[in-house]
């Protein structure tokens, strides 16, 4: 700016990168033998705008595009569900395959750019990319939510749909598989190594309905139908049976970890012992899944967590839990919560 004002050319040496204090103060350029004028500012209360700042304009109020693809499939309002609908943004890279074939790279690259969105409306869901619809999935009961998910043994992403007593897996192609809930499950999250299911206030005690008690003979389908290439296979179980087979009734918050497993309870750390994670209150707000961490909120306590998801060998999960019979061969592997910080005093939940 000196140089500037007085026809000079700047030395190299005077160049300052984007960023630097030098070059956001404004410099004041007096006469030659003229004393400052006692009505002219300092200098550093003139300042330039800040660097790198810009101003944004607001085009119009965003419209999901669900809505759009809604009335491309013809009919007016009233042939649409009366419920409300939801919808969330993703990176196209959530859902992508790890290395798609040859055939695919082109068609997913021209899909990339720009975020992906997944409309929800009562039984229906809509996977788009602006206008262009991808999928369109539809499921027996009202979808509660879902969510984007990888599970071990598994490279390609999972479409995780919770309905009331079903928890459906879709792959990519829109093949399914279907879980049934004997429980009641209100909300599910992402992990880096499967799902995280949060059990509803009287998600202690069993569901009773036609779809979460299904007969052996439902449940065991040829694998096409399923279109995971697997055998699903499950089987009813009592109050009494489920408490002495793995304690999943019990357990607030469940994990899954394959489309073809069963969710498994959970547990945490206290002063370097293992217990049975069974506290209703504690609502999970958010997951991370890239770095098994999760966000809580206990409105009985008024208070936040932060909890880190570790691995725990059989025996350190049953040492404090001694009356549930866990047979080895269900599983070696548990997962328990670990506290990594707290905050009180917050009257509510704080928001994603």
């Amino acid at each position: 700016s000196l140089a500037a004002a007085n026809n000079l050319e700047a030395p190299a040496s005077a160049t300052t990168e984007l960023g630097s204090p030098h070059q956001a103060r404004r410099h004041h350029i007096l006469p030659p033998h003229s004393p400052p004028s006692s009505s002219m500012p300092p200098p550093e209360r003139e300042m330039a705008p800040a660097i790198g700042s810009r101003q944004l304009t607001v085009l119009r109020e965003f419209r999901p595009h669900g809505l759009a693809a809604e009335e491309a499939d013809g009919g007016g309002p009233e042939a649409r569900p009366l419920q409300d609908y939801d919808y969330f943004l993703f990176d196209p890279s959530v859902a992508a395959s790890p290395a798609p074939a040859p055939e695919d790279e082109a068609a997913s690259s021209s899909v990339a750019d720009g975020d992906h969105e997944l409309f929800i409306r009562g039984n229906r869901i809509i996977w788009s990319t602006g206008s262009r619809v991808h999928k369109r999935y539809a499921s027996p009961n009202t979808v509660i939510m879902a969510c984007w998910c990888r599970m071990e043994a598994l490279s390609d992403a999972l479409l995780c749909v919770l309905q009331v007593d079903t928890l459906s897996i879709y792959d990519v192609t829109g093949e399914v598989v279907s879980i049934p809930l004997p429980y009641a499950v209100s909300s599910i999250w992402s992990l880096p190594f499967g799902i995280l299911l949060q059990k509803s206030s009287d998600g202690g005690r069993m569901v009773s309905s036609s779809s979460s008690l299904l007969n052996a003979r439902d449940l065991t389908r040829p694998n096409k139908e399923f279109g995971l290439n697997y055998n699903v296979a499950c089987q009813a179980q009592t109050p009494e049976s489920a408490n002495k087979s793995d304690g999943t009734i019990i357990s607030s918050h469940l994990i899954l970890k394959h489309p073809l497993e069963v969710p498994q309870a959970t547990y945490f750390e206290e002063r370097s012992r293992l217990s049975m994670m069974k506290d209703f209150d504690e609502k999970t707000i958010w997951t991370s899944d890239r770095i098994p961490l999760m966000a809580s909120y206990h409105k009985g306590k008024f208070q936040h967590s932060v909890w880190q998801v570790d691995g725990a060998t059989y025996q350190e999960a049953m040492d404090d839990n001694a009356m549930l019979s866990i047979p080895r061969d269900i599983s070696q592997h548990k997962f328990a919560f670990r506290k990594i910080w707290q905050g009180k005093c917050s009257q509510s939940a704080a928001n994603k």
